[in-house]
């Protein structure tokens, strides 16, 4: 009996801990995603820019402004997955 409970405790730990990493996968999937957007809209900015395009600049900076940005915690921006984004990109 003992080393069942033994057996049942560490089957849950063990799913514990792989919900965790799921969800902080999941986070630092969606702050890639978003940051790769953000940059995608900053490349059309500059277009826009150059070519005086004073409508796509309007358009893209709205889109730019829009998309979302996620709090990550200090610690995690040392993970593997995570993605720093442009050096010029304030988060």
């Amino acid at each position: 009996m003992k080393y069942l409970l033994i057996i049942i405790a560490a089957s849950l730990i063990s799913c514990v801990q792989t919900s965790h990493n799921e969800a902080l996968t999941t986070l630092l999937k969606k702050d890639r995603e978003n940051k790769q957007l953000e940059l995608e809209y900053l490349e059309q900015i500059r277009i826009a820019q150059e070519n005086n395009d004073q409508e796509s600049f309007e358009f893209y900076f709205q889109e730019y402004v829009g998309v979302e940005r996620l709090k990550i915690p200090e610690e995690l921006k040392n993970h593997p997955n995570y993605f720093q984004g442009g050096l010029k990109v304030k988060y």
